[in-house]
């Protein structure tokens, strides 16, 4: 079964900070989304995450083109996962770089979570705390996991996640573009189904918005870009704390025609 995807996005500064530090990049014809969450000092934060999600996606797409396989490969995922996180450790190699080559610069660093539609599969690379939700049959499941020193507790039972969402240390994140030279980039694949929507966001959305009323929003607004409208209004309805950024797609399936065309262009790529 082959799917095809189409993404909506909106970006907010929120209430409370003078400028949006968030990323996103959506391209339709790579069946790609990518949401990034900067930090550092003046506008660092701004061209970490801008940085990310450009070198993500024109890596990707490079090695798409030459069929390149990564170094090192990971067995257990499919080539295009594979391909996704090698071009997040470029993304990483590029920030930490200018972020060690100038004092402006010095502890830039950003978040990064990509989803990228390859057949009936979701292949996912990820670090930070930004997230990646399946919304089906009503419900939102989170499909990865965040990298922040309160989620850590929260896994070992250390806290619980009310716990969490109130620590005045959510905020402090245990992996992120930038801050070290090789970070571990998480690897996920995900089997979709028709039907199935997606929701990338960055962490503006769920420190401000419930899940259950993130799920609320999806649920009874069918259209993506109207629910990534009411997501960010929401969000700053509740106070705006950070800058906010959400995509959302609809998985659907491939007509004969367009399935016909994959196999054309496949057959003389």
């Amino acid at each position: 079964m082959t799917f095809k995807i189409k993404f909506a996005w909106q970006s907010d500064t929120g209430k409370l900070r003078k400028n949006n530090e968030d990323s996103a990049l959506v391209d339709q014809d790579l069946g790609l989304a990518i949401v990034a969450d900067g930090m550092g000092g003046h506008s660092s934060g701004e061209v970490a995450s801008s940085m990310a999600v450009k070198v993500t996606r024109d890596k990707y797409d490079s090695m798409r083109r030459t069929n390149i396989k990564p170094s090192p490969f990971n067995e257990k995922f499919m080539l295009e996962t594979n391909q996704l996180g090698f071009a997040v450790q470029m993304a990483n190699s590029v920030i930490y770089e200018t972020g060690n080559s100038s004092p402006d610069n010095k502890g830039m660093g950003t978040t990064l979570t990509s989803a990228l539609l390859n057949g009936n599969r979701l292949c996912t690379a990820h670090i930070g705390d930004s997230r990646l939700y399946i919304f089906r049959s009503g419900a939102l499941q989170q499909i990865t996991e965040d990298h922040s020193l309160v989620m850590e507790h929260v896994r070992k039972g250390l806290l619980t996640k009310e716990q969490a969402e109130k620590s005045p240390l959510q905020n402090i994140l245990t992996r992120a573009l930038g801050s070290q030279k090789n970070p571990l980039i998480d690897l996920i694949e995900t089997v979709v189904k028709d039907g199935d929507r997606l929701l990338l966001c960055t962490d503006g959305l769920f420190k401000a918005v419930s899940e259950e009323k993130t799920a609320e929003i999806l649920k009874t607004n069918p259209d993506d870009r109207k629910a990534c409208e009411l997501l960010v209004e929401t969000a700053n309805m509740n106070g705006g704390p950070d800058n906010v950024t959400v995509i959302a797609g609809t998985v659907s399936k491939k007509n004969l025609k367009e399935t016909f065309t994959d196999m054309f262009k496949k057959s003389y790529a």
